[in-house]
């Protein structure tokens, strides 16, 4: 048995302690059957890019212990946890509104580890943004697109040319948010899962996602 599945068993008591029964739910019934495609996006941070507009300006900073009780309802699994690097966006009021991890490849060793291949290992001059949520009452206002370029800027710090995020091709909301921060795709990863055995493969974007995706960014967003 991989050291993997030991800690994603070991964390199962944690997830129902904080009453994430729902959660484990959907993640049994993701693994029995499921299939997920994905862009891979990228920007290419040497090019300059104009900072989007927001309805609710933000400064970002580093996440601490005290902004944890701003984000009880994003959903993961606790693995993101042990990356080093993670941001907030807040408001004027300093009220954090937005959260992303930013992953270097110092980490790339704990990347596989954590995630296998489900994101491809970092070269020297990239960076991973993961795991970006917006606080439910701030979701709306453009935030995130703006939230993700400060980010980007901010890797620059660590000599990164290039961030890369992932999003799933039928989420138009997300796609449309980082087209505006300056992202586009590069590839595409399709992970799926059959009877608990996975599945990852990676292809280049072909005419077929290029066309879906300029109509989705050029489309009303969809209102969940």
């Amino acid at each position: 048995m991989s050291s993997n599945l030991f800690s994603k068993i070991a964390l199962l008591p944690k997830l129902i302690k904080d009453g994430k029964a729902k959660y484990l739910w959907n993640a049994f019934s993701n693994r029995l059957y499921s299939k997920e495609i994905a862009f891979g996006f990228k920007r290419d941070l040497s090019i300059p890019f104009k900072k989007p507009r927001t309805l609710k300006p933000i400064s970002i900073r580093e996440f601490t212990e005290a902004d944890k009780p701003f984000f009880i309802d994003n959903p993961n699994n606790g693995f993101i946890l042990k990356f080093n690097t993670c941001y907030i966006g807040e408001t004027k009021e300093q009220v954090p509104c937005a959260r992303v991890w930013l992953i270097d490849s110092s980490e790339n060793n704990k990347l596989r580890a954590t995630w296998g291949n489900r994101f491809p290992q970092l070269k020297q001059d990239e960076v991973l943004l993961e795991n970006v949520f917006t606080v439910p009452k701030y979701r709306g206002m453009g935030i995130i697109p703006a939230f993700l370029y400060d980010v980007a800027e901010k890797s620059k710090d660590l000599g990164a040319k290039y961030a890369i995020t992932f999003g799933e091709v039928k989420n138009i909301n997300t796609t449309r948010s980082y087209s505006y921060a300056g992202f586009s795709p590069y590839i595409v990863r399709n992970v799926s899962y059959f009877l608990f055995i996975k599945s990852i493969k990676y292809e280049v974007v072909s005419k077929e996602y290029l066309d879906f995706y300029n109509k989705s960014i050029n489309r009303k967003a969809v209102t969940k």
